[in-house]
């Protein structure tokens, strides 16, 4: 292995976690040595069997998606309990379930599509598929065992 140990490698994500997702897709551009050496990669990383992308712990924002629509649901509930335990002396009370309902609706149209958090630790093991041959020409000098040049 021509990179040494505490090497740094600098990469983007591509594209957004989708619904369902348990991996980041890394495209790694560039490695750097501690001795200063740029090495360009442009290659993806993979787990430890190749795979394309890198998994980690996957945070599905749950109670951030649903916990408001629960408390909506639990609040509905609770005022239709009461209005019913309190509408047996014969009164007529009105109650629109309606009103609910649709803020229920808005309030899951905006929190559903919140998109899962993939988190990947520092110092965690990756694995770069290096795509295409790597020159060390420039850095890296061949010499001979047997002459010591």
């Amino acid at each position: 292995v021509l990179l040494e140990r505490g090497t740094k490698l600098v990469g983007e994500t591509r594209g957004q976690v989708g619904q369902g997702a348990a991996r980041v897709f890394v495209l790694w551009t560039e490695a750097r040595t501690p001795a200063g050496v740029i090495v360009p990669l442009d290659s993806p990383g993979t787990d430890e069997l190749g795979r394309s992308g890198l998994p980690g712990d996957v945070n599905h924002h749950f109670w951030e998606r649903f916990g408001a629509a629960m408390l909506i649901s639990v609040i509905d509930g609770a005022v239709q309990a009461s209005l019913q335990s309190s509408n047996r002396g014969g009164g007529p009370i009105i109650y629109n379930p309606a009103a609910s309902e649709n803020v229920l609706t808005e309030v899951l149209k905006e929190t559903i599509n919140i998109a899962p958090t993939i988190i990947k630790h520092n110092g965690d093991r990756i694995q770069v598929l290096v795509a295409r041959d790597l020159d060390f020409r420039s850095v890296y000098e061949l010499r001979s065992l047997s002459t010591g040049r």
